[in-house]
């Protein structure tokens, strides 16, 4: 694995823990292979149920409506936790009130944003 990827992966566990995205959950691994994904090509956050769940399911051996509620498992887990108030912290700033659990795609975005602002600055 390259320094470019493992520094990625690293982020991106960083990112899912902090906001507290278990391991456990299989909507974890979909999660850390949507924000690879998107990273890769921004149109599937245009086509999250048409090209992105699709993708993860056949990447994980698995169906996409599994992969879509997986992902909002996950979400919701960390939202009934207020794990989610960790976007203040990843991003610095409120980003995040905690009143509205985001949608998958939302979240989706919200995290491959910054990871490439990361990425951007550390030069990898």
């Amino acid at each position: 694995m390259e320094k470019k990827d493992l520094a990625l992966n690293k982020k991106i566990l960083e990112y899912l823990v902090t906001i507290g995205i278990q391991p456990k959950l299989s909507g974890f691994e979909y999660l850390r292979l949507a924000i690879k994904l998107v990273m890769q090509n921004k149109n599937y956050l245009a086509n999250i149920t048409k090209m992105l769940y699709p993708e993860i399911a056949e990447l994980s051996g698995t169906r996409t409506a599994c992969v879509e509620r997986s992902i909002r498992h996950a979400i919701e887990v960390s939202y009934n936790c207020n794990g989610l108030l960790g976007l203040n912290d990843i991003y610095g700033f409120v980003i995040y009130n905690g009143k509205r659990k985001p949608t998958n795609g939302e979240l989706i975005a919200l995290l491959t944003e910054k990871l490439e602002i990361e990425m951007t600055k550390s030069g990898t």
